[in-house]
């Protein structure tokens, strides 16, 4: 039964951008202006939540960014035998050991190449 409701609101979806009236329906829709002022209260909620919003990303990034520097200095310990100098002797924990350099403006290893700094709200080129 899924499948079926599923199956069906496919349906009406690609009616609806695929044809030309459909595109003529959806543009008058849009033009509504009880959808204008859902869209304009929903905005405006966007704006006041996305500053705890992206503390929490920023947080989170960090911790990960720590997770994945403790796992790679783990991952290159288990493969050199152990014996690799550069070790923080963080074998087990994820806490916030270096985390304070990672998101330094200044450093260019982040970069996809040339002098410019990849922007994450930016599409970032491919490189092949």
């Amino acid at each position: 039964m899924v499948r079926k409701m599923t199956f069906l609101a496919g349906i009406g979806v690609g009616y609806l951008i695929g044809s030309k009236a459909g595109r003529e329906k959806i543009m008058s829709l849009w033009n509504d202006p009880k959808v204008q002022d859902t869209v304009n209260h929903g905005t405006e909620w966007a704006k006041e939540k996305v500053p705890g919003i992206q503390d929490k990303v920023t947080g989170a990034a960090k911790d990960a960014a720590s997770s994945a520097k403790d796992a790679a200095a783990h991952a290159k310990d288990s493969v050199t035998g152990g014996s690799s100098s550069s070790s923080s002797g963080s074998s087990g924990s994820s806490g916030s050991s270096s985390v304070a350099g990672t998101a330094n403006p200044a450093d260019k290893s982040h970069t996809s190449g040339g002098d410019s700094a990849m922007d994450p709200a930016r599409p970032q080129p491919e490189t092949r």
